[in-house]
């Protein structure tokens, strides 16, 4: 009976120490098994996790592609002791070539197409506009997420430009805004990490050679400006310079150096934008070369003398008949004036819309008179440079006057004070008759045409000031019954 007792306390206590010792050893195998697994894993590229269980063991995270995901479960499944290995890893795709894709325009956000190797070079490269590129196994080294940074580094000093590191090549190509920001991009990619290779070719915005520009001019087309302008000088300040509504930009710019000016010669052309049909003027280091071309009919010599004394020495002239594929009646607007014009008999001239009568032609000669001043050689009969475009725009009024309303006219010729009587008579009279003569040549009725001269008998301004001394210097019209 008591060695009954005895065998049943011991067994009591047997199973007891078996309890105890198993509840004892069952944290300290989790321990050695975590510590083992997680020797397994190290070194993997994005940092797997291992959880045990007892004797299980859970693997998760992303595995660098098919072939560490099979080394890292290799691994833990060699662990000692382990009875089940849970395989949670992600496996990212394997991409290749490997390869970042990058466009950088206007200062956007770039467009990127490739793969990120790292969540560190996801996050740098997304600092820098590339967005939450997917991450992709198959990068050639642990350095290849530094060299993408540094390329879209550089990429972003351009002001444009592509980049394309495929494997340990890059090759990139872009605008720079001058020299300096480009060296700065080289700069940069001759940081790259060891074994990594760069291509640049770079273009400039200023790529500090002088600043040549040459502004173009027709009076059917409006004008333009190319090559480079000076640091400061923009097409408006060209357009207020000669009188345009404005100049078309298809020129670059100067970005470094001293701030430029528009050449006062240049702007001595503004009184001659409404006579010429087409101009270039080049500005160059050597200074300023004018090319104009004026109407048929021009007096190209006496043009030519007239625009060199307008702007002065060091100026290259060349004077020439404009070439022109207008067609009677063809129209325009002129883009000095803003005055409607028609291409008739050879030239362009104000288009009238009026009915000729014995009321309106005196209005209508006497508003272009006012707008377009007929002027003669100091002292002569002659026409001066200018004057063509004036007798243009008289014949083109008085043509409907003289031969559809059947009315005749007076070209009367008045000088100022200065000088005889008798030499201003003679001088007035003879000025008259070179306008009649040149309005017989543009086709008006011979019959219809008198000349008459007044000399200084007829002032309207005083003579005693130079400006009324130039009013009283003038051509008049005179209808006669």
């Amino acid at each position: 009976m008591r060695l009954g007792a005895g065998l049943a306390v011991l067994g009591v206590c047997v199973v007891g120490l078996g309890w105890w010792g198993r509840a004892e050893y069952a944290p300290h195998m989790q321990a050695v098994l975590t510590e083992a697994a997680q020797e397994a894993v190290a070194g993997s590229v994005h940092g797997v996790a291992v959880s045990v269980a007892g004797r299980d063991i859970r693997v998760s995270g992303l595995a660098d592609g098919p072939r560490e995901h099979d080394r890292l479960i290799a691994a833990v499944d060699a662990v000692r002791g382990r009875r089940l290995v849970q395989d949670d890893l992600e496996v990212l795709p394997q991409i290749q070539p490997y390869a970042l894709r990058v466009n950088w325009l206007d200062g956007a956000m770039p467009v990127v197409e490739g793969h990120a190797p790292t969540r560190l070079a996801q996050e740098a490269l997304a600092a820098l506009g590339a967005g939450e590129l997917p991450l992709g196994a198959g990068a050639p080294d642990a350095a290849w997420g530094d060299a993408a940074v540094r390329g879209l580094q550089a990429l972003r000093m351009l002001e444009e430009g592509s980049m394309a590191l495929v494997d340990r090549r890059m090759s990139m190509a872009g605008v720079a805004r001058t020299p300096a920001e480009g060296e700065a991009a080289r700069a940069v990619l001759d940081q790259l990490p060891e074994g990594y290779q760069a291509d640049l070719g770079l273009s400039y915005l200023d790529d500090g050679a002088p600043a040549n520009y040459a502004l173009h001019y027709t009076a059917s087309g409006g004008a333009w400006v190319d090559g480079k302008l000076p640091l400061g000088v923009v097409p408006s300040d060209l357009a207020g310079a000669l009188g345009l509504p404005e100049v078309d930009d298809n020129a670059s710019r100067a970005l470094m150096g001293e701030p430029g000016r528009i050449p006062e010669a240049l702007g001595r052309l503004r009184g001659w934008m409404d006579q010429v049909e087409t101009l270039d003027a080049a500005v160059t280091e050597d200074g300023l070369a004018v090319e104009a071309g004026f109407g048929s009919g021009s007096d190209i010599a006496l043009l030519g003398t007239a625009l060199a004394e307008d702007l002065g020495a060091g100026v290259t002239i060349t004077v020439a008949e404009a070439a022109t594929d207008a067609t009677e009646g063809a129209r325009r607007v002129h883009p000095v004036t803003g005055r409607d014009e028609v291409f008739s008999r050879g030239a362009w001239v104000p288009a009238f819309d009026f009915v000729p009568t014995a009321e309106t032609c005196p209005v209508q000669t006497d508003a272009i008179l006012a707008d377009y001043r007929i002027g003669f050689l100091t002292g002569s009969a002659a026409l001066d440079a200018r004057a063509r475009r004036a007798v243009n725009a008289l014949a083109a009024v008085l043509r409907p006057c003289l031969t559809e309303a059947r009315l005749r006219a007076e070209i009367g010729g008045h000088t100022d004070s200065t000088g005889s009587d008798a030499t201003n008579l003679t001088l007035s009279l003879a000025r008259a008759r070179t306008v009649r003569e040149a309005l017989i040549m543009r086709g008006l009725p011979v019959a219809a045409l008198t000349a008459a001269g007044y000399g200084a008998t007829q002032p309207i301004a005083d003579n005693a000031t130079e400006e009324g001394r130039q009013a009283n210097r003038r051509t008049a019209v005179r209808w006669i019954d």
